[in-house]
């Protein structure tokens, strides 16, 4: 026998053992990554989304079927009757929403029931019921009630939006306008807010040209960052430790230099001097100290400012409609 049909005979023969392998299993098996859970002490059933729905054939004693393959399980399981729904939300807002929140996205006192795997592989209230019963404190659920709240947080898992968000979140088919300010009054309150450092014939000049997106208008403006959104360089922050911006340097003497920071570590300190040169100082437990000019910190005071005094975002909005006639 050659050595290519010795390995042709040894193929045929590991496909045979895993075949027989996998047939012997029977149908009653199913793999923990399809989402089917064994919970001691509860019988299963046929689960939903499993025969009838091109799921994988019937489940066995204790066991629920998988879902429909091809289907995420929420949107593949039928609802449970209407009464029910509303007995399960009724016991979730008056026991759950206070830590699970009204919505399910959790909070610091409970998890995401969104995106909770328990919740997503409970096929009848199993699991649900199951981690209730754990729960401390103790809640007085029967199991009807238990069942009544896990079919509710299926009920919402099959409106869910993309992601885990929470139904609604990203509407379909809505095209969001931010231009909803008045761009006259938007002038005055830029020239009150904003005109001791910036100015239409200036740096503001033509801004509302370069931004194919109001929204990308609005963040630019109000988050300092106008380069970017606008697809040209980043904003002003300078790089790490401040690289870049206007700093002082004072020396164990008290002699201070000016200029812009080029490097600072702990043991060297880098500074290019308003004549162009540059100059490097060993520094030794913190000295010479490095004090680092925020360039943005006059915009911050003024969106802090207009946080207080601009509750219902118009004048942000006015101020957006006004830059977006800089063109």
């Amino acid at each position: 026998m050659t050595s290519q049909n010795r390995l042709t005979g040894a193929i045929a023969l590991t496909g045979a053992l895993l075949c027989g392998l996998i047939l012997a299993q029977g149908p009653g098996t199913y793999a923990q990554d399809e989402g089917v859970v064994q919970v001691p002490g509860r019988a299963g059933g046929a689960g939903r989304g499993g025969a009838g729905q091109g799921g994988g054939g019937q489940a066995g004693q204790g066991q629920p079927a998988p879902a429909r393959r091809g289907g995420f399980t929420q949107f593949t399981r039928p609802l449970a009757s209407q009464d029910v729904l509303v007995r399960g939300r009724a016991l979730y807002e008056t026991n759950c929403a206070s830590c699970h929140n009204v919505d399910l996205r959790g909070g610091d006192k409970g998890a995401n029931l969104l995106r909770s795997g328990i919740a997503l592989r409970d096929q009848k209230g199993e699991l649900v019921t199951f981690a209730i019963n754990q729960h401390k404190p103790p809640f007085n659920f029967t199991e009807a009630d238990s069942v009544a709240v896990a079919e509710y947080i299926h009920s919402i898992h099959a409106t869910m939006a993309g992601q885990g968000s929470p139904p609604g979140r990203y509407p379909q088919n809505i095209t969001l306008n931010v231009l909803v300010g008045d761009p006259k009054i938007g002038e005055q309150q830029f020239g009150r807010l904003c005109g001791s450092c910036h100015s239409a014939t200036g740096d503001m000049r033509g801004i509302g040209g370069k931004f194919k997106d109001a929204r990308a208008l609005q963040n630019g403006w109000v988050s300092a960052s106008m380069g970017a959104a606008a697809g040209g360089g980043g904003g002003q922050g300078g790089g790490p430790q401040g690289a870049g911006l206007p700093a002082v340097v004072t020396m164990a003497d008290g002699s201070k230099l000016e200029g812009t920071l080029v490097r600072q570590t702990d043991f060297l300190v880098v500074l290019t001097l308003a004549d162009g040169t540059r100059k490097s100082m060993a520094r030794v437990d913190g000295v010479p100290k490095v004090y680092v000019r925020d360039s943005e910190a006059g915009h911050k005071a003024t969106i802090l400012k207009l946080a207080f005094e601009d509750s219902d975002n118009s004048i942000m909005h006015n101020i957006t409609a006004y830059l977006a006639t800089l063109k």
